[in-house]
């Protein structure tokens, strides 16, 4: 069930006209278009709309059908999606918040999921409050922990190594990128993961280009990965484009560069070319 679904529901049961429900953290209009699935809810004004009406968030997730008194899957992927807006939005009160909500769990210190979501929270606060190169040694730490905890790189493992890699040496990244592909084929993988798994290749290539770490097995293979992705990923048109600048870019071939950027200039993406190594 989707958040705005269950707000609605909430809403009723308390028999509150959406004005009510959305008090003064958000607008009546905004309010009623997370309801429809509009917009979508960020950790924040969640936790300050269920706080409004005296609802512990772990409760409203409880509500429908999600884990009695434990954190779980169900559990994880809302406050994953909570974590991603703020994020995305700079709202470090947010992230705050979610890393709050989650210590309220009964078993967060023993569960894995709430273990990695909490120290994902962590990380990306700590990197827009303070920048990438200011992250404690303990959350490294504790990211790499929990990163290898996994023999098979789940989905938990995939999501810390995306958001750790503007932290990782590149020469360590390199390693890494090399036993997770040896590992994850393409056609043994779920849509899902070749989703990360695409982003976290892209990503490393993008840091092995300002690192000067122009050669090595671990960009050959992330090249070779990425070219065997099938077109069902959502984002594949720009994964095939982004696969084509920075073999372009490693390559040496400035001429190819420039000529993708002006296709994205040209087509309204100047946003995605702002992000471009050069």
């Amino acid at each position: 069930m989707e958040i705005g679904e269950a707000l609605k529901i909430t809403r009723k049961k308390l028999n509150l006209s959406q004005s009510e429900m959305a008090g003064d953290v958000l607008t009546k209009s905004y309010y009623s278009k997370i309801e429809r699935g509009i917009h979508e809810i960020n950790a924040q004004d969640l936790i300050d709309i269920l706080n409004l009406h005296g609802i512990r968030i772990q409760d409203f997730f409880e509500e429908f059908n999600f884990e009695k008194n434990t954190f779980g899957k169900s559990n994880f992927d809302n406050l994953h999606r909570l974590v991603g807006n703020a994020y995305y939005q700079k709202d470090t009160d947010g992230l705050l918040k979610v890393i709050d909500a989650i210590d309220k769990f009964p078993n967060s210190q023993n569960n894995r999921l709430a273990r990695g979501l909490r120290v994902e929270a962590k990380l990306l606060y700590q990197g827009l409050k303070y920048g990438p190169e200011k992250i404690d040694d303990e959350t490294i730490k504790e990211v790499k922990q929990l990163m290898f905890n996994s023999d098979n790189w789940d989905e938990l493992s995939l999501n810390l190594l995306s958001i750790s890699i503007p932290v990782l040496k590149i020469e360590e990244l390199n390693s890494i990128i090399g036993s997770l592909i040896s590992k994850k084929a393409p056609s043994a993988t779920s849509i899902r993961a070749k989703e990360i798994i695409s982003s976290i290749l892209i990503n490393f290539l993008d840091k092995a280009y300002k690192s000067s770490f122009l050669k090595g097995k671990s960009i050959t293979l992330a090249f070779k990965w990425l070219e065997q992705v099938d077109p069902s990923l959502k984002n594949y048109c720009f994964l095939k484009i982004y696969t084509n600048y920075y073999h372009a870019l490693l390559s040496g071939e400035k001429n190819k560069t420039q000529r993708i950027r002006e296709f994205l200039d040209d087509n309204g993406m100047e946003d995605l070319t702002r992000y471009l190594a050069r």
